[in-house]
């Protein structure tokens, strides 16, 4: 059978092989001193089969930033932010670090401290995967989560102790977009010449101000676009701001650091194309990017469709990071279905395809108005450990679980310069809501939602709450009407075999 599979497949075989020996890599027959070395010069990839797909005749190349050492982009800046301030003599023997991060630049942080021995502090808000913060811990990094402003608690530690702790500052440091235009746009350019297009996604905006600056100095006529996602108001400002999943770009607020003149246009890009198209990108060009990543790429790809770009046309999109952060979230199908970005699989059970209706959910879980404190909670919640939490209005606002208090009970915040701020039991409810809290409206747009989906979703939640959408004014509001656990869809199962089997 080795044989015969070898002699059916040699020409290929063999071909690769031939490939492998004769490729060129500046990093063969080589020694280094430090993984620092690696910091930059990232590939540039020209996709094949996407541009193709989406019949499209010019060239598009993929800047694959996740392929530096820690992962992201931000090891290029992290690493120059602590380079610039060793030179200026702020980082002494005793310094530690402190940085607010959307993520990626706080494990570059983490990962250049780690290597100089020094502590380090990650403030960080609770939108980012759990996939980021454990990076940071492993790295040695203490992270603070906080649900204030980020930047703000950065900065309080900070003023405690100005002479020892250092924070660069991402959001304000010039360094930032230099060290994108002296490396990154200059890699560009000497790797292709001519640019025509260069998409990018922005959290602080330094790719984009750096490097599109570069690239605008050596080809004026080159069309820089940022990519937006659904519900950011940094480019789009007639916009209406609201909550989206996408990490590490757009917001409500413009960085110091980005400059908005060098941008000719921008794109809208929703939660689904984002991470539909990360998915495309992995599985059609072996690129293990992240769900920025696919934003960008569904800007590039709309920009290009609208401007008819041609054979011979160059578009460069960044791939800020990588697969490695998003592991519980895009990368796995039953996140993507509770969020209704793809179907659930086909299944031969016979429940399967059945209305989550037929369920007789027989627990009754209190709800909890948005002002009403923790403490109010817990003793609502004595019998069960989940209550919905709705707006003074009586809109859904999300749910709170006593494993959750809990958590945070047995975990509490740490600041350096404090002592260990314990759950406060007399804070709002709405202060403590569990961090991912799935929903299925049975008024949805496709239409009632199946005990199936009900159990995908079961696979990654503790529990889902069921209601309906209501639309008013133009918004629409989700409206809890009941919550389904594992042991209703269980039950459910349970006591149909047992029927069928009584006939």
């Amino acid at each position: 059978m080795f044989n015969l599979f070898q002699a059916k497949h040699k020409y290929s075989l063999g071909h690769k092989v031939a490939h492998l020996n004769h490729r060129r890599s500046p990093y063969v027959n080589k020694v280094y001193n430090s993984i620092l070395d690696f910091v930059g010069n990232t590939p540039l990839i020209k996709l094949n089969k996407i541009p193709k797909d989406y019949g499209i005749h010019c060239d598009i190349y993929a800047k694959c930033e996740f392929m530096n050492p820690s992962g992201s982009a931000k090891d290029r800046i992290a690493l120059a932010m602590l380079q610039d301030a060793e030179k200026g003599g702020f980082i002494k023997e005793d310094s530690k670090f402190v940085e607010p991060t959307s993520g990626n630049t706080g494990i570059g942080i983490a990962f250049n401290s780690a290597l100089m021995d020094k502590k380090c502090y990650i403030v960080m808000g609770e939108k980012n995967s759990r996939e980021k913060l454990t990076t940071m811990q492993v790295l040695g990094a203490e992270t603070i989560k906080t649900n204030g402003t980020s930047i703000q608690v950065a900065r309080d530690i900070k003023d405690s102790d100005p002479e020892n702790y250092v924070m660069l500052d991402q959001f304000e440091n010039n360094v930032n977009p230099r060290v994108h235009y002296e490396n990154t746009g200059v890699e560009i350019l000497e790797a292709l010449g001519d640019v025509d297009m260069f998409v990018v996604g922005c959290g602080t905006g330094g790719t984009l101000s750096g490097a599109g600056q570069r690239i605008k100095e050596k080809c004026p006529k080159c069309t820089i676009i940022a990519a937006e996602p659904a519900g950011s108001t940094m480019f789009n400002v007639s916009g209406i701001p609201h909550p989206y999943l996408v990490e590490g770009i757009g917001g409500q607020e413009v960085p110091i650091v980005l400059d908005k003149s060098l941008v000719d246009d921008f794109e809208i890009v929703t939660d689904k194309e984002a991470f539909l198209m990360s998915r495309e990108i992995i599985r059609k060009e072996g690129l293990l990017c992240g769900g920025s990543s696919g934003a960008a790429m569904v800007a590039a790809i709309k920009a290009i469709q609208k401007r008819k770009f041609t054979a011979g046309q160059h578009v460069v999109v960044v791939l800020p990071d990588s697969i490695r952060n998003y592991m519980t979230k895009f990368v796995t199908d039953q996140w993507m279905e509770a969020h209704l970005f793809i179907d659930p699989p086909q299944h031969a059970s016979p429940w399967w395809n059945d209305p989550v209706t037929h369920l007789t959910l027989g627990h009754t879980y209190p709800i909890l108005s948005s002002d009403q404190t923790c403490s109010e909670a817990i003793l609502e919640m004595m019998k069960e450990n989940i209550a919905i939490v709705v707006e003074t209005n009586g809109n859904f606002l999300g749910a709170v679980t006593k494993d959750g208090l809990r958590s945070e009970a047995t975990n509490p915040m740490r600041l350096p310069h404090k002592s260990i701020q314990e759950l406060n039991f007399q804070d709002f409810v709405s202060d403590h809501l569990v961090k991912d809290c799935f929903t299925l409206a049975k008024n949805s747009e496709r239409g009632m939602p199946t005990i199936g989906l009900l159990s995908r979703m079961l696979d990654v939640a503790q529990f889902v709450v069921i209601g309906r959408n209501v639309h008013e004014l133009g918004q629409t509001h989700f409206v809890a009407e009941s919550v389904a656990t594992a042991d209703d869809v269980l039950n459910y199962i349970f006591v149909n075999r047992t029927q069928k089997k009584s006939k």
